[in-house]
């Protein structure tokens, strides 16, 4: 598909959190804002109880802030609820922030999409890594195995073939960096499929970004990262993940308790709830794949500067939507770091969603109209892609889509 410029008007800081229907000034969808607002709230109040972990709701329409809501509790030890200052692990959403930085360095002529990876990788021996392209990592075609260890036996094969600093396979999940979780690479002799033909959804390849944003911006990573794409876009409460860090307002994940908690493991005074973060859930260390914690109030000012044109030009905006495989599912298919639909009689759309640990999120956008949603939830207990299906009859019926 061919994106046109959409969020070309600049929108304020917005407010405490609330469910809104007040006029944008600057959209055909004004008339039906309230229609929206009732309903998605029905909906996710009977997702998220008052007092239980909960998410942050929000609609941006014509480039501006329509809905923003909290629902349940950002965290349960203190009673915090949630809000638009709520600073939320947004799981693999984070790909899209991952998937801008090499857009602008594919503008800038320091990447090219069709770039063979093995040059960033001289430690990757084997052949099968320069058939590889930038591309089919963001499109999740490498037809790389992945070959992490993952029981003991694949744990002793790993430690014969590769230095680690760890000595047990759960703390190699739960604690690894980047360099540890694609170390296995360096044995990877053969793929599963050829390159850009098979969708399989993949966070190793995707973490190998890191290293080549790197090489081709010639800063770290998460410099780069601050400099050239958080900071243009005026985000001051997105970061990545560190183990010894303290966010602000940070939400914790949980899961629906099993009885079987570690001994210093938080569980809710009710028994229903217990924590699963960092230490109790793999993958939160890694950065190019979901390690981004924001607020919703940042988010709404990254939906601006990205729609805008202000980080990355609408050519290379456009080409993140364009089809680049289909998946096993009907109508579904994968663009640079971002799922497609399209079908008869359905307007284009481009959603997101996944889970890490206890966080889970689900967000869709609708190009040709104007419209973006997410829902960041400190949950992983709700079938996102039903959800999404409701959000969709809700906009539907108020004639947005």
């Amino acid at each position: 598909m061919r994106f046109k410029p959409l969020f070309l008007l600049a929108a304020a800081i917005i407010p405490a959190v609330v469910s809104s229907c007040s006029k944008t000034q600057s959209s055909q969808h004004d008339d039906a804002l309230c229609e929206v607002a009732a309903p998605i709230d029905s909906l996710f109040e009977s997702l998220f109880s008052p007092n239980e972990p909960g998410a942050i709701v929000g609609i941006c329409i014509d480039g501006k802030p329509a809905y923003v809501k909290g629902f349940g509790l950002a965290r349960l030890d203190t009673g915090a609820p949630y809000t638009d200052s709520t600073s939320t692990n947004i799981c693999s959403a984070t790909k899209s922030f991952t998937t801008t930085a090499v857009m602008k360095l594919v503008e800038q002529g320091k990447l090219s999409l069709d770039q063979s990876i093995d040059e960033f990788f001289p430690n990757f021996n084997a052949p099968v890594f320069s058939h590889i392209t930038i591309r089919h990592i963001l499109s999740h075609t490498t037809g790389l195995p992945d070959k992490r260890p993952r029981n003991p036996d694949q744990w002793a094969n790993y430690i014969k073939r590769h230095d680690s600093t760890f000595g047990i396979s759960d703390d190699y999940m739960l604690y690894g960096r980047e360099p540890e979780m694609i170390k296995y690479f360096e044995s990877v002799d053969r793929l599963e499929t050829e390159p850009g033909t098979q969708y399989r959804y993949q966070d190793p390849p995707f973490m190998l970004l890191s290293t080549v944003i790197e090489k081709a911006s010639g800063m770290p990573f998460e410099k780069y990262m601050t400099d050239s794409i958080f900071a243009p876009a005026g985000l001051t409460e997105t970061r990545f993940f560190e183990p010894d860090s303290i966010i602000p307002n940070e939400a914790h994940g949980y899961g629906p308790a099993d009885g079987l908690s570690e001994e210093d493991q938080f569980v809710s005074s009710d028994g229903k709830w217990e924590e699963y973060d960092y230490g109790e859930a793999a993958f939160f260390p890694t950065r190019a794949d979901r390690g981004i914690y924001t607020t919703a109030r940042d988010y709404f000012k990254w939906l601006q500067a990205i729609y805008s044109g202000k980080i990355i030009n609408f050519d290379s905006i456009s080409e993140r939507y364009d089809w680049q495989v289909s998946t096993k599912l009907p109508n579904i298919g994968y663009g640079l770091g971002v799922f497609l639909q399209s079908k008869p009689d359905y307007p284009y759309k481009a959603f997101h969603m996944s889970y890490n640990g206890g966080f889970s999120i689900y967000q869709c956008y609708f190009p040709d109209q104007n419209i973006f949603m997410f829902v960041f939830s400190n949950r992983p207990d709700w079938d996102r892609l039903e959800i999404g299906k409701n959000i969709d009859k809700i906009f539907r019926q108020a004639e947005w889509i």
